[in-house]
């Protein structure tokens, strides 16, 4: 089982905790913590692959090809029944090709976005993978007229959403006053996103707060992250503010993002798997995007879609604010937060069209029914 990011780390260890129940088998693969804790072996950790964009991949290319030989030696090595890959496709669609040369079935969970860019990978993926199981509702018709065989049966964070402490408790926990408005901040997964957004994130909360002292800000910090490195981050911007920002706390909180969504009033996100998980939470969002200016030059010529969030495409319009490449400004950013936050008309326009969202991503249990096709397969 292969994942290269946060979220596959998070549906990986799902999936298996239900393969487990259904057939006696092993696991092995590239994945981080959950999936380890899930009892998958972890034979690279996907935290040192974890990368967007083009030009961004190449500090990590040592890391990436060391984490392709290993796979690859461990898939000549050794009797496998079934690889499962999940996202990452740049990696995966490799990998599907090694499995191929050795006959060992591929299941690709969480397709690549196809119908973003690159849709000459189809050919690829019909000749590797056996099976195809997607997360949005929309790829099943996709894969289905490529001739890949192709289930939609569901998107797994449904059901993690369900599990969501009570809100009562949530705010206890952090200490936080429900009577006061609550910003919850995502930076995303991965260094490069932290290191390209994360400053202009807290000047925009710094711009919020002296507007509105009652305002409080919590901070998911994702598992993949070192904890004490965004810790020394903020440390240092607070410094820099010289002494201007030392009335404002920010509560970092460490792999429990599900927790900051579910207290926050409206969410500042990183775009990707959060912003659904802040869907199926109903919680009004900006997304923010941003690349090397030259990455973004090549992906705005190869990707074939008009927003960028997974909401927004899902909903097939724009429900709730993007800003992308320079827009991505602390003004703008705490300028987006104010007219969500104060016009309540806004605010409940945009909770009404992510309950749509939410609707269109199936029932609960969709890891498994996944671990049931897979263990059919198996």
């Amino acid at each position: 089982m292969i994942a290269g990011e946060a979220s596959g780390d998070i549906y990986g260890a799902d999936l298996a905790r239900h393969l487990f129940k259904k057939v006696p088998l092993k696991i092995s693969g590239v994945g981080g913590k959950r999936m380890k804790d899930a009892g998958i072996d972890i034979l690279f950790d996907s935290s040192e692959v974890s990368v967007i964009g083009l030009f961004e991949i190449l500090p990590r290319l040592k890391a990436i090809r060391r984490a392709y030989r290993i796979i690859r030696d461990f898939i000549i090595s050794r009797k496998l029944d079934l690889i499962i890959l999940i996202d990452f496709p740049g990696f995966n669609i490799r990998i599907a090709g090694l499995a191929k040369k050795a006959g060992i079935p591929v299941v690709y969970y969480i397709s690549p976005q196809i119908w973003a860019s690159r849709k000459s990978r189809l050919r690829l993926l019909r000749n590797r993978v056996k099976k195809m199981i997607v997360i949005l509702p929309f790829e099943e018709a996709i894969y289905k007229e490529a001739g890949i065989d192709c289930s939609f049966i569901g998107h797994p964070l449904v059901d993690e959403i369900l599990s969501v402490r009570p809100l009562e408790e949530t705010i206890k926990r952090y200490d936080l006053n429900i009577n006061n408005p609550v910003i919850g901040l995502l930076p995303g997964s991965r260094i490069g996103e932290i290191r390209s957004l994360l400053f202009d994130i807290l000047e925009a909360a710094y711009i919020l707060k002296k507007d509105n002292p009652k305002i409080q800000f919590i901070m998911a910090v994702a598992d993949s992250l070192d904890y004490n490195l965004i810790d020394d981050i903020i440390s240092g911007w607070r410094i820099s503010k010289k002494g201007d920002a030392n009335h404002m706390e920010v509560k970092l909180v460490w792999g429990e993002a599900n927790d900051v969504l579910n207290v926050s009033n409206v969410v500042i996100a990183a775009s990707g798997t959060i912003t659904l998980q802040a869907a199926l939470l109903e919680k009004p969002m900006v997304i923010l995007y941003r690349l090397s200016t030259l990455t973004y030059l090549v992906a705005r010529l190869i990707v074939k879609v008009k927003d960028i969030g997974l909401v927004n495409i899902l909903a097939g319009r724009r429900i709730v604010p993007e800003l992308i490449q320079k827009d991505v400004t602390p003004e703008k950013i705490a300028g987006e937060v104010k007219k969500i936050l104060y016009d309540r008309i806004y605010y409940n326009r945009i909770k009404n069209e992510l309950h749509e969202v939410r609707l269109k991503l199936g029932p609960p249990g969709t890891s498994e029914r996944v671990a049931k096709v897979i263990a059919g397969m198996l």
